[in-house]
């Protein structure tokens, strides 16, 4: 038993470990558990007293997701729990994170949690992920590579993408899809596309997706203009539907996007890369009782 708890210590206070961290709320509870081992006097009562706090509940209920912390409380907090320069920027920036009330703001901090070098050092594919998110381009080079035409040569990857890009972005797009894995080489050296996928089950690269949709829904408004109708097709509609019939629509969506991806995979002699986005949003609150105050997805 007691090495048990030794080695719970360890996994909790080893200041390697706060950069894991995509949720403030975690991480006070590791850290409060992991104070408490080693410290038998310290309690909700006695952090309360020593960051200044006049409930001495307030951790318990900013753990429990209850309470916020505001902007003037994160240094109280931050030489409460004793945390340095470094690891108190990094909760500063993660509180922020996670309290974000605005898709941008979220954009925002997660830049800033990847500029933490201890951050990076432990996730050292997130800031390639956040390249991947935020440069359209990325995910074009890396279907080019299947086609037949394809030549590996930034100027030609450049000038065969539309809108063009630089024979700089090509290269340093073809260098951040290896490093993903989601490009690798054959054993004869040439360019090939894996089979691996970017996961977004954490916050942050959850985050980056959110901007990699952005991204494209951008690039279909400037289609508009710069793309002959022919080879497009941009159309909506607006229909007035209850909230059981929306879900069946948005299942049809996802069925049919698959049915598109199988369409497209067996396709022996692709010329081109085309981008689908499918949008399906309210533009009207629902108007049922029971639909009031739904969390979504």
């Amino acid at each position: 038993m007691l090495i048990i708890c030794f080695l719970v210590i360890i996994r909790y206070v080893d200041q390697t470990h706060y950069f894991e961290y995509d949720d403030y709320r975690r991480f006070l509870k590791d850290l409060y558990a992991s104070l408490k081992l080693q410290n038998k006097k310290f309690s909700l009562r006695y952090f309360s007293r020593v960051a200044g706090f006049k409930t001495h509940t307030f951790l318990k209920e900013v753990i429990e997701g209850k309470s916020n912390i505001s902007a003037d409380s994160v240094e109280r907090f931050s030489s409460a729990l004793k945390l340095n320069a470094q690891e108190s920027d990094f909760f500063k920036n993660l509180v922020s994170f996670n309290q974000a009330r605005t898709s941008e703001e979220k954009q925002i901090y997660a830049r800033e949690l990847l500029r933490s070098q201890a951050y990076r050092k432990i996730h050292p594919l997130k800031n390639s992920q956040l390249r991947y998110c935020t440069h359209w381009y990325y995910v074009v080079v890396r279907e080019m590579v299947n086609l037949p035409t394809f030549k590996e040569n930034p100027q030609w990857i450049a000038a065969n993408t539309s809108p063009p890009i630089s024979a700089k972005e090509a290269q340093d797009a073809i260098e951040e899809l290896i490093k993903l894995g989601l490009l690798g080489r054959n054993e004869n050296g040439k360019l090939i596309q894996t089979n691996t996928i970017i996961a977004s089950a954490d916050e942050v690269a959850s985050t980056l997706v959110a901007q990699f949709h952005r991204e494209f829904m951008k690039k279909a408004s400037e289609s508009i203009d710069r793309i002959a109708r022919e080879n497009r097709d941009i159309s909506s509609v607006t229909f007035r539907v209850s909230s059981q019939t929306a879900k069946r629509i948005k299942e049809k969506i996802q069925n049919f996007r698959r049915e598109l991806m199988e369409e497209a995979s067996s396709d022996r002699n692709p010329e081109a890369i085309f981008q689908l986005n499918l949008q399906l949003f309210p533009v009207t609150q629902f108007h049922n009782d029971k639909n009031r105050g739904g969390k979504g997805q």
